[in-house]
């Protein structure tokens, strides 16, 4: 379902978005690729997790990885100084 979830983003090369579960990095990746001026908060809670994102998304300049659990993406984007997205991506098929 990637690439379902990546048409209903319809992400915008300067849009805002924030993955609340990027665990392996591949919906983040996937948004990221698709990102010019744009901007990827990509959030886990899992310290192995974070790991492995912030290593498979060095190269994207637009992407900021946060250690965190979404229940607290309200108090991430304020801290980011975030005031409004263009997406929010949760895949809670797991956890």
């Amino acid at each position: 379902m990637l690439m379902q979830c990546i048409d209903g983003l319809a992400i915008k090369p300067d849009g805002l978005y924030i993955d609340g579960t990027a665990g392996g990095a591949g919906h983040s990746r996937e948004i990221a690729k698709r990102l010019t001026t744009g901007r990827l908060i990509a959030v886990d809670k899992d310290p192995d997790a974070i790991a492995v994102v912030t290593e498979r998304l060095k190269d994207y300049p637009c992407v900021t990885v946060v250690q965190n659990d979404f229940r607290n993406i309200k108090m991430i984007a304020a801290e980011l100084g975030i005031e409004k997205v263009d997406g929010i991506l949760l895949d809670l098929g797991v956890s």
